[in-house]
């Protein structure tokens, strides 16, 4: 399962809840978009309209459109119900191939604040400090 683009601002401005493999349904213009890594998925995420799931604002190539998700009903309605409840939101992670064909990994998250992004900052540069301090 080859990762074409990852949404790298996803983990540090969201705490992810739940995460889901869904199947995409794309036009000709958006998949040689998306092989071609032309695609980014920051900024996107999940909306329900049009009685089902798609995904608005994926940004790069020519090509701007809201693109609907396969997904099982269950996981639907439980997607649905999460993101009714305050705070929570269902954002893009990834977009990967698995064989032949393009899926997107989305999940349910809830935004961090600016005290948890300072919190994550100061973990990520210990860390950095005590690996340095290993390899010496």
């Amino acid at each position: 399962m080859p990762v074409i683009t990852i949404n790298r601002k996803a983990r540090f401005e969201y705490e992810v809840l739940e995460s889901f493999q869904a199947g995409l349904v794309l036009s000709g213009k958006m998949v040689k978009a998306i092989r071609s890594k032309q695609v980014k998925p920051e900024g996107a995420f999940v909306v329900h309209q049009n009685n089902r799931l798609e995904i608005i604002g994926l940004q790069g190539g020519s090509v701007q459109e809201s693109v609907p998700l396969l997904l099982k009903k269950k996981e639907i309605h439980e997607i649905l119900g999460a993101i009714k409840q305050k705070g929570i939101t269902c954002i893009v992670l990834n977009l990967k191939t698995v064989g032949r064909w393009i899926k997107a990994e989305i999940a349910l998250a809830k935004g961090k604040t600016k005290r948890d992004k300072r919190e994550a900052i100061k973990k990520r540069d210990l860390d950095r400090e005590i690996a340095r301090g290993m390899m010496d």
